[in-house]
């Protein structure tokens, strides 16, 4: 999946990441045997691309992924997938 992401300083970055939605709880089996604890959705950031120009003047696409706390972009990732 990619979404468009805007940095703190205001910068617009193309995300791509992986999203599981997770599974709910499952209390009792149809059989009535004990069910399965599910488990929240997670997302994965896969690569963060910054649009930009090099030197000559020609469009480049830098992957800034190691420059962006991860966490925070998988944090609204998830709420944009749950509103």
């Amino acid at each position: 999946m990619v979404t468009d992401y805007i940095t703190k300083t205001g910068e617009t970055v193309e995300v791509e990441y992986n999203y599981t939605p997770g599974e709910e709880d499952e209390f009792y089996d149809s059989n009535g045997d004990p069910g399965t604890q599910g488990y929240g959705p997670t997302v994965h950031i896969v690569n963060v691309w910054y649009s930009a120009i090099d030197r000559l003047g020609n469009f480049v696409s830098v992957d800034v992924t190691n420059l962006l706390e991860e966490e925070e972009l998988e944090d609204n990732i998830l709420e944009s997938h749950e509103g």
